[in-house]
C-alpha cells in the first residue's frame, strides 16, 4: 500500500511551492518490498523540499522507531517522505533487526509521547531530561516531528473555533503539516479559504490533493468534503481530475466518480422528499430509481413511493412500496402499500398487507383508518362522503390552515373531543408542543362527557384518512378508545416539551394502549441514549439502545449514535462496522464522517 508523499504544490495564499517543485505525482518505478511479514510498501520518488541530503545522511531515527512499535501506516509516511529528500535512498535491510544498545539518552518515551499526541508532555520531557544530562540534545527528527506536531495541532484548533486566517497562517508556517499524510489537515484548509470567501484558493487546495495523493479512498473522500463548498460544476471538474491524474499502481479511482454518483443521488433523494422542489426530471427520476435498484436501499425505494403517492400515481407507488417491503420488511413500507392499494381501489389487497402489523404498529392501525373509516354511534359513516374542507388540509399538509379550520368549526358548533383532539396533532406539527398539550388535556376533559362519540369524526371530516406525514405523526391504533388517543397525544407533546422524567415517571399508570405506551417507551429510550452520550456514558448508551431495539427496529439516526458510542469506547473495528453499514446502505456526510474518523482511528493516520 502505498503512502501519500507531501502535498509539494498545495497552493497556499502567497505559499512558494515546496522545493520549488512541480505539482505532478512522480511515477513509481521500483514495485512492491517487503519489509515486514504482511507489510508491502511502494515506494514513489517525488519532489521534495529543500536541497537532499548526502547519500547515508538521512535521519532515520522515526522510521526505526515506527518499525519498532510496529506502526506499518506511519512507517510507510516515513519511508515515502526519505524517498522523498533524496530518491537514492533505500530503506535499511536491517530495519526490522534488533538494535544495539548505543550510549547516550534513548528517544523511545519522546517517541511514544509524540504518537500519543502528546506534545506539550513531550516538550516537558525532554527539558527534564536536558537538565539531567547537559550534554545530550534531542535528535533533529525528533525536534521536527514537535515542531510539526504542533503546527498540526493549531491547525485543527483554529478550525475547531472557526479562526479561518489562523488555519491558512498556521499551514503557512510549516506546510509540511497539511500532507498527504495529514489529509485531515489539508481538508482543514480547504474549509479554511472557502469559509473565507477564497473559493478559487479552495479549489485549487482540493485540486492538489486529488491529483498528489495517490490513494483512491483519499481522493474519494476529498471528492465528499468538497461538496459543501464548491458548485456542482467545479465539483465535476474536481472528479474528473481524481479520477484520472497521476495514478499509482494498484489503485481503482471509479470509487472518484463513483462518490459523485453518491452526492448527486443524496441530492435527488432530497428533493424527493421536499414537496416545495417540485417534480423531478424524467433523467433525474430514471437515475435515481436505477441507483436505488442497483444498492437495494429500502429508504430510498421508500422515499420514492411516497413520491409517487403524493402525485396520485398509485401504481408506481404502489410498486416502490412493495420493493421496498421485499428488500427490508417494515411497518414503514407496509404503511406506504396499504395506502398506494387504497388509492388503487383494492382494499382487500390493502387489509392483507397490513395484517401481520395490525394491532402491532401505529402507523398500520393508522393508515387502515383510510381504508375502512370508523363508523359514527348510528352505524353510518362518521362524516360526509367525499373529503371535506379539513381532509383536503390536511392531505396538503397545511396545519395552519387544520387551525383556522377547527377554530371556525368551533365557533359555529362549539367544540368537540374529536376536533380537539385534532387540532392537537396539528400543533404539534407546527412545533407548538405546549399549545398542543393542553388541546389534548382539554380533548380528554370533553371525551369524559362525550363517551358515546368516542368513534365519531372531527367535526365531519373523516380524519382518519390524512396525509402519510400525519397518519406518521399521529400513529394512533385503531383500537384505542378516544381517551387512549388524547393520553397518547399529551404524552408525545410532553415529548417534545423535554418533559423527560416526569413523562417516565408517569408512563405507567397512563391509560394507553400497549403499543403506544411502546412506542413512547422507545421514544424515551432514545432521548435518554442521547442524554448519555453527551454526557459521556457511552456503557449506558449501548445498554439504552440495546433494550430500544427489543420494542422497535433501530432507525439510522440512533444507528449513528450507537457507533459513536462505541468510538469513544474504544471498540473501533466495531464502530467502523457500524458506521460501514449505515454509509453502504445511503451515504451522507454524518456516515461518511463516522467511517472516516474510525479508520483513520484504527490505521493512526491523523
Amino acid at each position: 500500500m502505498t503512502r501519500p508523499v507531501l502535498l509539494s504544490t498545495l497552493l497556499l495564499a502567497g505559499i512558494a511551492a515546496l522545493g520549488g517543485g512541480s505539482g505532478a505525482w512522480a511515477q513509481s518505478h521500483g514495485g512492491g518490498r517487503a519489509l515486514a511479514p504482511g507489510v508491502k510498501v511502494e515506494v514513489a520518488p517525488a519532489p521534495g523540499s529543500g536541497s537532499a541530503p548526502a547519500a547515508g545522511k538521512v535521519d532515520e531515527t522515526a522510521l526505526r522507531y515506527y518499525a519498532r512499535i510496529g506502526d506499518g501506516e506511519r512507517m510507510e509516511a516515513e519511508i515515502a517522505r526519505l524517498r522523498a529528500l533524496d530518491p537514492t535512498w533505500e530503506p535499511p535491510k536491517d530495519l526490522f533487526a534488533p538494535q544495539p544498545t548505543t550510549p547516550g539518552v534513548d528517544e523511545t518515551p519522546f517517541w511514544t509521547l509524540v504518537s500519543a499526541g502528546k506534545v506539550a508532555e513531550a516538550r516537558a520531557a525532554i527539558a527534564e531530561q536536558r537538565r539531567k544530562s547537559p550534554s545530550w540534545q534531542p535528535s533533529d527528527k525528533l525536534l521536527q516531528e514537535l515542531d510539526l506536531a504542533e503546527s498540526a495541532g493549531r491547525i485543527r484548533s483554529a478550525s475547531d473555533t472557526k479562526r479561518w486566517q489562523e488555519v491558512v497562517d498556521a499551514a503557512a508556517a510549516n506546510p509540511e503539516a497539511v500532507a498527504c499524510n495529514r489529509l485531515d489537515n489539508a481538508w482543514r484548509l480547504a474549509e479554511a479559504y472557502a469559509e473565507l470567501k477564497q473559493t478559487d484558493r479552495a479549489f485549487d487546495t482540493y485540486k492538489t490533493i486529488v491529483t498528489s495523493c495517490p490513494k483512491a479512498k483519499e481522493r474519494r473522500d476529498t471528492i465528499f468534503k468538497a461538496s459543501r463548498h464548491l458548485s456542482p460544476d467545479r465539483l465535476r471538474e474536481l472528479t474528473a481530475l481524481g479520477a484520472t491524474a497521476n495514478p499509482a499502481t494498484g489503485e481503482d479511482y471509479s470509487t472518484v466518480r463513483t462518490a459523485e454518483a453518491e452526492l448527486e443521488t443524496g441530492r435527488l433523494l432530497e428533493r424527493l422528499g421536499n414537496s416545495k422542489a417540485g417534480a423531478l426530471s424524467a433523467a433525474d427520476l430514471s437515475r435515481v430509481q436505477g441507483i436505488i435498484r442497483d444498492k437495494q436501499d429500502a429508504d430510498g425505494a421508500i422515499a420514492l413511493g411516497w413520491y409517487f403517492q403524493k402525485q396520485k400515481n398509485f401504481a408506481e407507488a404502489q410498486s416502490w412500496f412493495s420493493q421496498a417491503n421485499g428488500w427490508a420488511p417494515s411497518d414503514r413500507a407496509a404503511e406506504g402499500l396499504v395506502l398506494a392499494y387504497n388509492g388503487l381501489g383494492e382494499k382487500a389487497q390493502a387489509r392483507a398487507v397490513a395484517a401481520p402489523w395490525k394491532g402491532k404498529s401505529n402507523r398500520i392501525d393508522q393508515a387502515l383508518k383510510a381504508v375502512d373509516p370508523p363508523r359514527g354511534p348510528a352505524g353510518g359513516r362518521g362524516g360526509p362522503q367525499g373529503p371535506s374542507e379539513l381532509d383536503r388540509a390536511l392531505a396538503r399538509q397545511d396545519y395552519a390552515a387544520c387551525i383556522a379550520i377547527i377554530r371556525a368549526s368551533i365557533a359555529r358548533s362549539g367544540p368537540t373531543a374529536a376536533l380537539l383532539q385534532q387540532r392537537g396533532w396539528c400543533l404539534l406539527e407546527l412545533k407548538r408542543p405546549s399549545e398542543a398539550e393542553a388541546a389534548f388535556a382539554e380533548a380528554q376533559v370533553l371525551a369524559a362527557r362525550e363517551p358515546a362519540k368516542g368513534g365519531a369524526s372531527a367535526g365531519g371530516a373523516s380524519v382518519g384518512a390524512v396525509s402519510p406525514r400525519t397518519l406518521s405523526a399521529g400513529g394512533l391504533p385503531q383500537t384505542a378508545t378516544l381517551a387512549q388517543e388524547n393520553a397518547y397525544g399529551q404524552a408525545i407533546a410532553r415529548l417534545a416539551t423535554g418533559d423527560v422524567a416526569g413523562l417516565a415517571r408517569d408512563l405507567p399508570r397512563a391509560n394507553m394502549t400497549a403499543a403506544q405506551k411502546a412506542e413512547i417507551r422507545a421514544s424515551l429510550m432514545a432521548t435518554e441514549a442521547n442524554r448519555a452520550l453527551e454526557d459521556k456514558r457511552y456503557n449506558d448508551v449501548l445498554r439504552l439502545l440495546d433494550a430500544r431495539k427489543q420494542l422497535e427496529p433501530e432507525p439510522r439516526n440512533l444507528g449513528i449514535l450507537r457507533g459513536w458510542a462505541l468510538y469513544n469506547l474504544m471498540r473501533y473495528d466495531e464502530a467502523y462496522d457500524q458506521f460501514k453499514a449505515i454509509d453502504d446502505r445511503l451515504s451522507t456526510e454524518e456516515s461518511r464522517e463516522g467511517v472516516t474518523i474510525t479508520w483513520k482511528t484504527i490505521y493512526h493516520d491523523w
